[in-house]
């Protein structure tokens, strides 16, 4: 079932189920569903429901906070913030909260959401500022120079939290690696514990490497990879060049313009988005511009639930207009296909200020230009920062400051997993179970920490 739990998201739930579940009676729902699996029901079905009832025990622990909870929260960064003030946010479609049994509850990253905001993170004291100090000086370089190349070790790891581990169970464990990709190159792995028990194949659509051991005492499962990451800068809106700026990366495939799963669903009211979105647009080049002008400049970044929570992610982010980067990367892409652009997706993670953390963005095929990649995300925030150097850049192009684990999304691991997983889409801080159980992301933790960092050019290292 776990290499199925993507597209059985894209299934409706039979109305009674829905109803309960939305005005916070989950036991309700959780209680019907049981009973539903005991009769003769078609497969899929069967397979929407049985994982409906994962996602209604996961759903609560991502609301914890009751209204004066949340108005705490809020308080601890601005001490003045009313209740009037959550209300009006609430109504604008700015907070995320759901109903249970308990009334209703508020996000557990609400607040976080909220401080992104230029207005509220100046009340707290700490104003939005944009990366320029960092981020301009590579932009501008890859545009005057044309290409950028980083040269990047990190060292992963993945373990059971404390709190969750179980004495003498067998775990297995999937712990993302780098893969090859148009912009990534040499890349060696070195595993200073465990020794894996596999290590995907460069083509994996989700490259991860697999441990299985059993564990007296909690451990964590290790990797310390080095790779090359190349940056070459396009230009879309001028002529394309010679020969494809990443010549090796594979031609686009039929599924690249296909719908899919519960990620890229070709609803009608995208559908009719795209039509409104690219009008008067006469080439493919034209086509995508407007589409990644209406994803940056009007979906903006939020915090989300688990996607395992989310049905049709791209109609998602286009009906709320927020969303991460996941989400907003979906969105391009759909939207693309749908205009009859190849677009598909990448994902794993980027460094910022020596910090690294998940991150996921797209790429497009355009004629001449082969794949080409495209930041929403990054996008966006340049958008909002007035920044329309850095907003076009991201059109195009990327810095060389990416972990590229994921090529696709909703596809399944390898070996897959025996129980559901934490993330159906794609694995980007990885994943584990025992034989017991499998663990939810709150019962795992995975960090990434960048060892070295230096580019072609420049004289010793430089974290970002």
């Amino acid at each position: 079932m776990n290499g199925e739990q993507s597209c059985a998201l894209s299934l409706p739930l039979p109305e009674d189920i829905q109803k309960r579940k939305w005005a916070g009676d989950l036991d309700g729902a959780a209680e019907a569903i049981t009973r539903r699996l005991k009769k003769n029901l078609p497969k899929d079905l069967r397979d929407r429901l049985e994982l409906e009832l994962e996602i209604l025990k996961r759903l609560p622990t991502q609301y914890p906070y009751n209204k004066a909870q949340a108005l705490a929260v809020m308080r601890e960064s601005i001490g003045d913030f009313t209740e009037e003030e959550l209300d009006a946010l609430d109504l604008d479609g700015c907070v995320d909260w759901i109903y249970t049994d308990a009334g209703k509850r508020y996000f557990v990253r609400f607040h976080m959401t909220l401080l992104k905001t230029p207005a509220l993170a100046l009340r707290a004291g700490n104003p939005v500022t944009p990366d320029s100090e960092w981020l301009d000086p590579l932009i501008e370089r890859i545009i005057n120079e044309g290409e950028l190349t980083a040269h990047i070790v990190a060292r992963a790891e993945l373990r059971v939290s404390d709190d969750a581990f179980i004495p003498g169970e067998t775990y297995r464990a999937h712990l993302p690696i780098p893969a090859d990709a148009p912009q990534t190159r040499d890349i060696h792995l070195v595993f200073p514990g465990f020794k894996p028990r596999m290590t995907g194949g460069q083509d994996d659509p989700q490259r991860t490497a697999f441990f299985e051991e059993t564990l007296t005492e909690n451990a964590a499962f290790t990797c310390q990879y080095r790779f090359t990451q190349i940056a070459r800068y396009a230009d879309i809106m001028g002529l394309p060049p010679a020969e494809a700026l990443y010549p090796g990366a594979p031609p686009p495939e039929p599924c690249d313009l296909a719908e899919e799963g519960a990620c890229f669903r070709f609803t009608p009211y995208l559908k009719e988005l795209c039509r409104d979105v690219t009008l008067g647009c006469p080439t493919p080049t034209d086509k995508v511009r407007a589409i990644y002008d209406f994803v940056t400049m009007h979906v903006t970044y939020a915090f989300v639930r688990d996607y395992l929570q989310i049905p049709d992610l791209a109609e998602y982010a286009a009906v709320n207009l927020r969303g991460d980067c996941g989400i907003q990367a979906i969105l391009f892409i759909a939207l693309c296909r749908i205009a009859g652009i190849p677009a598909r997706w990448q994902s794993g993670a980027v460094i910022a200020k020596g910090f690294i953390g998940s991150h996921d963005w797209a790429q497009f095929y355009l004629e001449g230009w082969g794949w080409l990649f495209a930041d929403c995300s990054f996008g966006g925030s340049a958008y909002r920062s007035g920044n329309e150097i850095r907003r076009l850049f991201y059109l195009g192009n990327l810095e060389p400051l990416r972990l590229v684990f994921n090529r696709a999304c909703q596809k399944p691991l390898t070996p897959d997993k025996r129980f559901p997983r934490i993330d159906p889409y794609d694995n980007q801080t990885g994943e584990i179970e025992c034989g017991a159980k499998g663990f939810n992301g709150r019962e795992t933790d995975g960090d990434i920490t960048l060892v070295q960092l230096r580019y072609d050019g420049l004289d010793g290292e430089d974290a970002g």
